[in-house]
């Protein structure tokens, strides 16, 4: 990532958490979400702001979406209301079960643990819904054909029908609901593969 692109993201989280600890609502965590088309950078990103910081828990997408055929669905949209927004409101921990690829179903329910800092990260997150209740939330652009290039270096040959399919329903499933527009925060050309 460009480091004054990264210093903006990093001064940016630095002022939330800071508000928050001097605010009546310190037990709430700063609430960051991060959306965008697959292989852009999503997880990069999150993972640089956590090391950055040295602390802060990511929720991935891929741990909730109810397999390829109900992941942007509205059903991700009740699973983040549910399982991590409702928490939040309600000074309650999140608990999540995350999604067995493999096995084609969810696994146990997973506690986690409490932060300063929650990042969402994964494509569909910012629906309406979700971005009004975040405290920051950002938008990585990146060519669908890079994207797909990405993540099939990433995850594999054999997930690129299932990829081909999925790069279309993300581009519906954006265009309906908007995600690129309900985020405060773009960044243009993708975050570095790792």
């Amino acid at each position: 990532m460009v480091l004054r692109v990264a210093n903006v993201i990093f001064d940016k989280i630095t002022l939330l958490i800071e508000a928050r600890r001097r605010s009546s609502h310190s037990a709430a965590p700063v609430f960051v979400i991060i959306d965008g088309p697959a292989g852009a950078g999503k997880s990069t990103l999150a993972s640089q702001i956590v090391s950055h910081f040295g602390f802060g828990e990511i929720i991935h997408c891929d741990d909730l979406y109810n397999g390829w055929g109900d992941a942007l669905t509205p059903t991700l949209e009740r699973t983040i209301r549910e399982w991590i927004l409702e928490p939040i409101q309600e000074s309650r921990p999140i608990r999540i079960r995350q999604f067995d690829w493999q096995r084609n179903s969810y696994g146990d329910e997973v506690v986690i643990p409490q932060s300063p800092l929650l990042i969402l990260e994964g494509v569909g997150c910012a629906v309406e819904s979700v971005s009004q209740l975040a405290d920051l939330s950002m938008w990585i652009d990146i060519p669908f054909d890079l994207g797909l290039e990405r993540v099939l270096a990433r995850d594999g040959m054999e997930i690129h029908e299932e990829m081909l399919r999925w790069i279309t329903q993300q581009a519906e499933f954006f265009a309906l609901h908007r995600n690129r527009e309900n985020c405060s925060l773009h960044l243009p050309y993708g975050a570095p593969a790792t």
